[in-house]
């Protein structure tokens, strides 16, 4: 292979690269921030619920930030299964980074917390 070939593949690469790179962090490809563990990790439904009792005021916090805050105890898991966690739910994007910023400098529930787009 020709030290130009070599080049050229090494360009394409870098490009390549650099173009999703940028399509990632540009939103064009969506990644999403909303993980949580498998629900077998989870804890069970009586536990998520003392916990959202126990932090009410910082759910409150939470709620404050904007009118389409909600937080609640919710299961991403299937029927059936007794695991939940809490759930905060928001409409819009500065509320999404509202909530962000808060968490960023609060202590959470205790439990794992997932955050749902309306």
């Amino acid at each position: 292979m020709s030290l130009e070939s070599k080049i050229a593949i090494c360009a394409v690469v870098v490009v390549t690269v650099g173009a999703g790179a940028a399509a990632v962090l540009g939103g064009v490809i969506p990644m999403s921030r909303n993980t949580h563990p498998p629900c077998g990790e989870l804890p069970t439904t009586a536990e998520a619920t003392a916990a959202l009792t126990r932090n009410q005021a910082f759910a409150t916090d939470i709620e404050a930030l904007g009118k389409g805050i909600s937080v609640n105890v919710g299961s991403p898991c299937p029927k059936g299964q007794d695991r939940a966690l809490i759930q905060v739910t928001y409409g819009s994007k500065p509320e999404r980074e509202a909530i962000d910023s808060l968490l960023a400098r609060r202590d959470g529930f205790g439990v794992p917390m997932y955050l749902v787009e309306k």
